[in-house]
């Protein structure tokens, strides 16, 4: 009985360290995932997965990168986060940037929030529905503030995690998309204008 007990054990600190090391973080690739969207009009969809965006059976071959932001309706910051978020989006998007929140609301007065302040903000990109936070877990873990924004690139590698909110993090957030994209050197401050003689 003893050796059977033992046996259990190891099997589920082996599953402990497998979740671990499946935990989204810089240059590994990202879990994947697909699920409801809570705006599918904007969309086009009823259903979005990551492979929409990354991968080698990508659809949308335009994606440079994607922003995916972890957020519950509860969480101040993250409704800070959301209108910055679609600025973001219309902003960025001919470029290559394909933005993407995923709620963790598993009440069904969280998810009306989320109906809420996505027809507020007149969000645009699809906003996911993790009500069992499977998919959360595997980026997250068991703890980690919200909301909590990664970075993948198109061949499926996350190349940036950042997690928590502060006031820097719009900055920080635009200038590493700007980044991404190359921005900078086609749309620097300057360009357009004529520099005064």
């Amino acid at each position: 009985m003893r050796r059977m007990a033992g046996v259990v054990l190891v099997a589920v600190l082996g599953a402990t360290a497998a979740r671990a090391e499946e935990l989204a973080v810089v240059d590994r690739p990202a879990p994947n995932f697909r699920l409801p969207v809570y705006n599918p009009g904007p969309v086009g969809a009823t259903f979005v997965g990551l492979d929409r965006y990354v991968g080698p059976d990508a659809s949308d071959k335009q994606t440079k990168v994607v922003l995916l932001s972890f957020m519950a309706s509860f969480c101040k910051p993250c409704k800070k986060e959301m209108p910055y978020l679609q600025a973001l989006h219309e902003r960025y998007r001919d470029f290559g940037l394909r933005v993407m929140m995923v709620s963790i609301d598993t009440e069904p007065e969280g998810q009306k929030l989320i109906d809420e302040l996505i027809t507020q903000n007149k969000v645009t990109f699809p906003v996911l529905k993790d009500r069992f936070n499977l998919v959360a877990r595997r980026w997250l873990g068991s703890q980690s503030p919200l909301p909590s924004v990664f970075m993948v690139r198109p061949d499926g590698n996350v190349s940036l995690v950042h997690r928590g909110y502060d006031e820097e993090a719009s900055v920080f957030l635009e200038k590493e998309v700007q980044s991404v994209l190359d921005i900078q050197r086609k749309q620097g401050p300057s360009a357009g204008r004529k520099r005064a003689p």
